[in-house]
């Protein structure tokens, strides 16, 4: 296994432990649930805030949500894909919301790459979920990507712990983007 496979795998196995455990976390835990010795943990990561900011960095990337968006089958219809879509940026909004909050009350800073954190909205999850949306952007009152980036904002603070009293599911969120609220007259 390559050093970059290894970090990797030690990452995905730590990620839920540093959920469940927070900064109490042992890298004897992790070596364990990993199936590796301690020092092999070492040899992959300095120290234990290495593989905590490694974690913390996992987790704030939406590679593996982009990923997912991309594995939503196009032949559904419009509503079910955007479905789809929100439940993916659901979840890693959960996620990410989750791991910080347990470096937080510990005190732990994520870090920050500013280089890709220049302003709202990532431009790879942007264009993944543009794709869901595909050629009945043509069926749209709005810019495509207006739509995009409601759908987006209300699957965050859908879930976001400060944002929401009350959590929308995915199918909620497509319906007022879609159909809005305003009644029929």
């Amino acid at each position: 296994m390559s050093p970059d496979d290894r970090r990797a795998a030690i990452v995905d196995v730590a990620i839920p432990l540093l959920r469940e455990h927070g900064p109490g976390l042992t890298t004897r835990q992790v070596a364990e649930a990993a199936g590796i010795a301690e020092g092999t943990l070492f040899r992959a990561f300095g120290s234990k805030d290495e593989l905590v900011q490694a974690c913390a960095t996992a987790v704030l990337d939406p590679a593996a949500a982009v990923a997912e968006l991309g594995e939503v089958d196009p032949s559904l219809p419009l509503d079910d894909r955007l479905v789809a879509g929100v439940a993916v940026v659901q979840r890693h909004v959960e996620q990410v919301v989750a791991l910080i909050s347990v470096l937080h009350h510990a005190g732990v800073v994520p870090p920050v790459d500013k280089a890709r954190h220049r302003g709202p909205g990532d431009p790879a999850l942007d264009a993944a979920f543009t794709a869901l949306v595909g050629d009945d952007a043509r069926a749209l009152r709005k810019p495509v990507d207006e739509v995009v980036g409601l759908l987006q904002l209300l699957a965050l603070s859908s879930v976001h712990p400060l944002m929401s009293a009350r959590r929308l599911d995915a199918a909620e969120i497509v319906d007022v983007v879609l159909d809005g609220t305003r009644r029929s007259s």
